[in-house]
């Protein structure tokens, strides 16, 4: 089997990472250390202490991605790779096995030769990644570490993707990646980096790591002060061994538990902070706190257009927190409890019509989108679909329109030409009433400009935008297919298949 076709998924943010630009509507806030203790170890019980008192939310938490965001191997139906094959690949080949109730994952290459055993799985629906410890290597210390010349648990090199047909390599989904020999033991360890997102820990951890290496987008960047925890808290890697579940549970987001458990209130916020609402109710009402919750892990580092809004996923909260939207809160489209948390277009649109009321009126909306456009939503204008997710383009959460200037000058993504892909910026400025001082061909078929762009994401969205649209031209999208960087043949492989799907689709309804 050749390995051609591969994927792109952002990858996880390292201590080096930088914020990306955009404001974030944060502001600090003081952490005095008084109310019950939200944040250390002790303080939180799990979430089947938490099933008994909220039993609906715990039953639909349990069938959630969140859940298995992360998972032990040994966890019924936790591995969804198939564990009996073998690929080849550069030159030499991979072989994935189970050996009684062990996963293996074996990479041989002339004298080279590393076999990893299994230990955890990173995702479960688009794709899933595997950790696992190197064979031969040293029990584990307390904190996930191994002794000095033995190896920690580390992210494999290759992952399972469903839309792809099999297994993939890391440099696939992991385009931060700059070189990439599998065949050589891995040696940065799993918990500098994944966990962080994908399990539940004492949000002490999370503090500790923001304070000293500036890393996180989240609460942990409200709180002005170090935790009161005494003794240390490890900074550059998540102690494993303090993890309260390995996958998001319901102390991710609410903090520890013990303490409501106990009868006291429960809160988003560490005890202490002030400056933000007390109660339970009105942090629910509260845009910054529900959003800065979510931004704990939705903050994720990504290509950006001119305004800064991200072109691949994992960085939502970021772009929900740089709108001019103040008010949109993540939880007015998404339930975090539901099975996979994806957004009801028609809840998303109400959230829209909350605050603009007008708009409500189905005579309204068809009057603001303007003839032409009777299947239009909010969405599509305001939120299209410009970022590549898992295995699909999703919507951006950055609300916007499509008359921003700047972006219209340099002949970025917009909603207009999303569709009209035949259509030049000239032709999208005179429809919209927009004065733009082109840098590009104000001539140009967008389309056509971002199919041949020098930016690849570009090349990979135009591609998906023409397999959407029924107002482009047709394209021939197949010399995609032979691009040099990689995740564009496979997108491009992707989109070639939805548009002859939507053709046969739509010759079978005439």
């Amino acid at each position: 089997m050749r390995l051609s076709w591969v994927l792109v998924l952002v990858a996880c943010t390292r201590a080096s990472d930088k914020p990306p630009p955009g404001p974030s509507h944060k502001t600090r806030v003081a952490r005095d250390n008084t109310g019950e203790p939200n944040t250390r170890r002790v303080d939180y019980i799990g979430p089947d202490a938490c099933g008994e008192c909220h039993e609906d939310e715990h039953a639909r938490w349990s069938q959630s991605l969140h859940r298995v965001m992360n998972a032990r191997v040994e966890e019924p139906g936790a591995v969804i790779g198939d564990f009996a094959t073998a690929v080849s690949y550069e030159g030499g080949q991979v072989r994935f096995s189970r050996e009684g109730g062990a996963y293996f994952m074996t990479l041989a290459r002339g004298a080279e030769h590393v076999r990893y055993r299994v230990t955890r799985t990173i995702g479960h629906r688009g794709l899933q990644e595997y950790v696992g410890i190197e064979d031969g290597q040293p029990k584990m210390e307390p904190g996930g570490v191994r002794p000095t010349g033995g190896g920690d648990e580390v992210r494999l090199p290759f992952g399972w993707w469903p839309r792809f047909g099999g297994w993939a390599p890391q440099i696939a989904f992991d385009p931060w990646l700059e070189t990439f020999d599998p065949y050589a033991p891995v040696r940065e360890s799993w918990a500098e980096r994944c966990p962080w997102c994908h399990s539940t820990y004492p949000f002490d951890q999370r503090i500790a790591r923001s304070a000293t290496l500036g890393v996180g987008h989240g609460l942990e960047q409200l709180v002005a002060t170090a935790p009161a925890t005494p003794g240390p808290i490890r900074r550059d890697r998540l102690d494993v061994a303090e993890q309260v579940t390995v996958g998001i549970s319901c102390e991710s987001c609410h903090l520890g538990g013990r303490a409501h458990a106990d009868g006291a209130a429960i809160s988003f916020l560490p005890a202490g902070v002030t400056g933000l609402p007390q109660k339970f109710a009105d942090q629910r009402r509260s845009a910054q706190v529900v959003n800065n919750v979510c931004a704990q892990c939705h903050s994720g580092p990504s290509p950006r257009l001119a305004d800064g809004t991200a072109l691949r996923n994992s960085s939502e909260a970021l772009d929900l927190g740089a709108s001019p939207c103040t008010t949109a809160r993540c939880t007015d489209c998404h339930d975090p409890h539901r099975a996979d948390s994806r957004s009801d277009e028609a809840r998303a649109v109400a959230a829209c019509t909350h605050c603009h009321e007008a708009l409500a009126d189905a005579t309204a909306a068809r009057a603001h989108a303007g003839k032409g456009h009777d299947g239009v939503t909010c969405l599509d204008c305001h939120m299209p679909k410009i970022v590549m997710g898992i295995d699909r383009f999703v919507r951006t959460h950055r609300i916007s329109s499509p008359d921003n200037p700047v972006l219209l000058a340099e002949g970025a993504p917009n909603a207009c030409n999303l569709c009209h892909l035949d259509e030049s910026t000239r032709w999208t400025a005179e429809a919209l009433g927009v004065k733009v001082a082109a840098k590009i061909d104000p001539d140009q078929a967008l389309g056509d400009l971002w199919l041949t762009s020098k930016s690849p994401q570009l090349r990979v969205l135009a591609a998906h935008a023409y397999a959407r649209s029924p107002l482009g031209k047709f394209v021939d999208l197949s010399p995609g297919l032979a691009d040099p960087v990689p995740y564009v043949r496979a997108w491009t492989k992707f989109a070639i298949d939805d548009l002859k799907h939507s053709l046969t689709k739509a010759s079978k309804s005439r």
